[in-house]
């Protein structure tokens, strides 16, 4: 198997970073981040964006968060507006919902409930960026999808969540960071294997 092959069928290997990198909220960044390794994933930007945006569909394929609870959208375009209608399965900016982390693995039973809104999805040409905050946490995850070297339908995944300082991150960073670590490596694996397989 060439080294190319095996980069992409490999788990990311997460890590943290201190001090934290920026968010679109965060420009200064924060207390610390928790970053995943890129992983390629043989799709492109709209496939890998519509499955981390179906949020009830998680259960399908995520096993860091197998459960998605309270999810509301925005209201709708007006009837007559410019705006175009959307995918009601879909997230949008402003859409809010509860995770539930699986954060030990071991400990299937035991999950953290994680109250989130959305506040970036953006599109360039070769970049998307999607990014979510949790204000109880001060925490922002953000995702980038960027076209692979290999040009159309060859992407590169990478995500991050920056954490603001509070006793609760805190605890995070030194009790609970390896448990994260972990879940962000098995988040970019199973996202690779859903998008791949169209299990989603």
């Amino acid at each position: 198997m060439s080294a190319k092959a095996g980069d992409q069928t490999r788990p990311s290997t997460a890590q943290i970073v201190s001090p934290g990198q920026a968010t679109p909220s965060y420009p200064d960044g924060g207390f610390f981040t928790v970053k995943s390794a890129p992983v390629t994933i043989n799709a492109t930007k709209d496939q890998i964006l519509t499955v981390l945006l179906r949020l009830s569909a998680y259960h399908t394929w995520n096993s860091f968060v197998p459960l998605v609870t309270d999810i509301t959208h925005p209201s709708e375009p007006a009837p007559g507006s410019d705006e175009s209608p959307r995918d009601p399965d879909l997230a949008v900016v402003g859409s809010s919902f509860t995770f539930h982390v699986r954060i030990f693995s071991s400990l299937p039973f035991i999950k953290i409930s994680v109250k989130e809104a959305i506040t970036t999805i953006s599109k360039t040409e070769n970049v998307y960026m999607l990014s979510w905050y949790c204000a109880e946490s001060g925490a922002e995850r953000v995702h980038v999808i960027t076209e692979g070297a290999d040009g159309y339908g060859t992407c590169k995944y990478e995500t991050w969540d920056t954490f603001q300082k509070s006793f609760g991150s805190v605890i995070t960073r030194w009790i609970l960071a390896p448990a994260v670590k972990g879940g962000f490596n098995q988040w970019s694996a199973d996202l690779k294997k859903a998008v791949e397989g169209h299990n989603w």
